[in-house]
Formats: C-alpha cells, sequence, structure tokens
C-alpha cells in the first residue's frame, strides 16, 4: 500500500513540491521566531506590534497590483521566481545591518515579496491540481512538513546557539527556496495575456458581487484570528517558562494536524463544501483562543494546538475552493491576491497591532480579541452559505 501522504504520482505535482517545501522552511522559522529576535534587537512588544501593524498596510495595496500584474500578463511563474528572489535579497539585509531602520525596511520588502507569493502559488498549484486530477491538499501537505521540521529543528538549534543565529536559518532557508522556485512548471495550458483593461474591468465587476465580499470578510477574519498567536504566542510560551525546542513543537504540533487534515482534503471539500468548512474553522477558533486565554496546562495545551487544522486548515481549503469553483480563471492570482491582502493588510494588520497593546497590558488574556474575531467570522460565512449559490461569479458587468 502507497504511503499516504504522497500525492499522485502526475508531474506536475511533483514539480510544486520542492518549492511549498522551501517557503514553508522560511515560514518555520520565521513566523515563530521572528518576533524573539526582535526583542533581542531591542524591539518592544507595543513596537513589535506597531511593526507587524506596518507591514500589513503597505501589503494591503502590494499584493494585489502584483496579482493583478501577474493575471494581466499572464506570468505568474515568472512572479514567484522575481519576488522569492526580493526577499532573499532584504532578508540579507538584516545581517549586512542589523540596525532598527534597515529592519523595519527589509521587514516591509520581504513581507509585501512573501505575501505576494503565498496567493500565486495556491491559485496556481489549485488551478493545475484541478486540470490534471491531483490532489492539491497533498502536495500542500509537503510544505506543512517542512514547516514542522523547520519549527521543530529551529528550535532545538536556536536553544543551544541562542536567537542571535536566526538569520542563519532565515537566509539559509530563502536561498533553498529561492533555488526552488525555478523547478516550478510553466502554466499548463499557453495563455494569451488578457489586456489589461479588460482584466481591470473584470475585477471590478468580481469586487462588487455581494458573495464575493462576504466571502472576503468570513475568509479574511478567519485567518486573521491568529493574529495574536503569530505575534505573540512565542513570547508568551516564553514566559510561562517554556524552552525554545518545546516552543518549536507546539507550533509544529498544530501544523502536523493540519498536515492530516490536507491528507484527506479532497474527501474533506467534497463532504462538507467551502462555507460549511469555513464555518467549521471559525468554530475551532472561539474554542481554541478562548481555552488558549486562560495559559492551561500542556497536556490540555497539546489537544488546543491540533485545533490548527480547524482554524487554518479548514478555513484556509474552504477559502481556496471557495475561490476556485466561484471566480473565472483568468482572475484567479488577482482574487486570491485581494483576499490575502484584506486578511493580512486590513484585519491582521490592524489585529497585530492591538495584539501587542493587548499583550503588554494582559498577556494570554488578549487571545480573547481572536474569539470574538472568530465569532464574527462564523456570522459572515453563515451569511455566505445563504447567498451564494455555489457556482461561478459573473466576471464581467
Amino acid at each position: 500500500m502507497p504511503f499516504r501522504f504522497l500525492p499522485r504520482p502526475h508531474p506536475e505535482a511533483v514539480r510544486f513540491i520542492p518549492f511549498y517545501i522551501g517557503i514553508n522552511f522560511i515560514g518555520g522559522v520565521n513566523l515563530p521566531f521572528f518576533p524573539a529576535w526582535l526583542e533581542s534587537r531591542g524591539f518592544t512588544p507595543e513596537s513589535i506590534g506597531l511593526l507587524m501593524m506596518v507591514m500589513g498596510f503597505v501589503r494591503l495595496f502590494t499584493v494585489p497590483v502584483l496579482g493583478f500584474a501577474a493575471d494581466a500578463y499572464a506570468a505568474r511563474r515568472l512572479a514567484i521566481i522575481l519576488l522569492m528572489c526580493l526577499a532573499t535579497v532584504t532578508f540579507c539585509g538584516y545581517a549586512v545591518a542589523p540596525v532598527a531602520a534597515v529592519i523595519v525596511m527589509c521587514s516591509i520588502v520581504s513581507s509585501s515579496a512573501i505575501s505576494a507569493i503565498g496567493p500565486l502559488m495556491e491559485g496556481v498549484s489549485l488551478k493545475t491540481a484541478l486540470r490534471h486530477k491531483f490532489d492539491y491538499g497533498r502536495v500542500r501537505s509537503f510544505g506543512s512538513a517542512a514547516f514542522i521540521v523547520m519549527n521543530f529543528g529551529s528550535g532545538v538549534f536556536l536553544a543551544q546557539t541562542g536567537i542571535s543565529d536566526f538569520l542563519v536559518l532565515l537566509i539559509g532557508s530563502a536561498l533553498f527556496a529561492c533555488s526552488m522556485s525555478l523547478l516550478l512548471p510553466a502554466e499548463d495550458v499557453p495563455e494569451q495575456p488578457h489586456a489589461k483593461l479588460h482584466v481591470w474591468r473584470d475585477v471590478k465587476a468580481l469586487v462588487r458581487q455581494p458573495a464575493f465580499v462576504l466571502f472576503l470578510c468570513a475568509a479574511g477574519l478567519a485567518q486573521s484570528c491568529h493574529s495574536f498567536y503569530y505575534g505573540f504566542a512565542t513570547l508568551n510560551w516564553k514566559a510561562i517558562g517554556y524552552s525554545p525546542s518545546l516552543i518549536g513543537f507546539l507550533w509544529g504540533l498544530g501544523v502536523l494536524a493540519e498536515i492530516v487534515l490536507f491528507t484527506f482534503s479532497t474527501r474533506v471539500v467534497h463532504r462538507f463544501g467551502p462555507v460549511r468548512l469555513m464555518v467549521i474553522g471559525t468554530a475551532c477558533g472561539v474554542l481554541r483562543w478562548t481555552l488558549t486565554a486562560f495559559s492551561p496546562p500542556l497536556w490540555l495545551l497539546l489537544p488546543v494546538q491540533c485545533l490548527h487544522a480547524g482554524t487554518f486548515g479548514a478555513a484556509h481549503l474552504g477559502a481556496m475552493h471557495f475561490i476556485a469553483r466561484a471566480v473565472p480563471g483568468h482572475l484567479v492570482a488577482t482574487a486570491q491576491s485581494i483576499y490575502s491582502a484584506v486578511t493580512v493588510g486590513i484585519f491582521m494588520a490592524v489585529g497585530q497591532y492591538a495584539s501587542g497593546h493587548l499583550f503588554a497590558d494582559h498577556g494570554a488574556y488578549g487571545y480573547l480579541l481572536m474569539t470574538a474575531v472568530s465569532l464574527l467570522a462564523m456570522g459572515f460565512a453563515l451569511w455566505l452559505g445563504r447567498v451564494w449559490h455555489g457556482g461561478a461569479l459573473k466576471a464581467a458587468a
């Protein structure tokens, strides 16, 4: 019996895997330990939250523009390669001049580049998976597995060497991802670049659709409920007394649960559909963040971390399959970029700024704001289920 985590042996599926691994190596070290590295450079919790808010607001403008350009010129693969090179250069900037002004500048540029890569990659891989009938979730699970490996490995490494060696892991991961981006397949079907005015007209029509607006609110809030977690979980666990290796394990445990979900993603999506998956994800958020706010003992925190399969995994699968079903093919990268920009440029940026002050003043109780965000996201998801008929939205007026 073949190993269940392996995707179907389609050559196009295999070519996505190395870059998914590389980009998740970056996330695996950057997400849990970047705030701790900033703290080691003299940043306070309030300034960390402010920096993350500024990064989010900049992404609000840069990510949709880059996605629109990739759609208008049908150059999604080239865009991914160039943006990955830019991110690698800016990560090196941390090491060349690790002073506050350079850190802020490099953080803004690198976050814009990495955030634009995400929706481009998701759109291309999901479209290719639907066309060639391979399991998108299983391909993506390789990236999630890489995230776990880097989570745990970087925790063990930094426990031995100190947080100053964070840059060694970050830059090494970026160089690997940059080289792996060259292996990405070209677009499956040769496309004639859409005229920019034509794409712009269709984008304006799409964002006026009530179902698409409700989707942005539901899916964007569902992901932004992680803003306190992404920004301050490591610092909170560090304050409790957890070691870097245990912190890395806790981050990896959540992603392991996500991998299990992605392994069976085709059946899960077929069983529940995009909107119900988003509702399930928000319900998991209400439970997860409420329990985490009260600093549960480790034996309870372990299963609570597994709810990441719902708060991120189910909500993400629902969002990706909504875009695949509801958005015209020539607007997928733009729609993915708009969704990403709204999520990290508005909801998560505001959430991380507020989280900085909440963590400084109230510690783990700041997670209760994420509970409220999850409840609001659930309301929008239920509303979307009443409005969307399950098919494609109009591309043009």
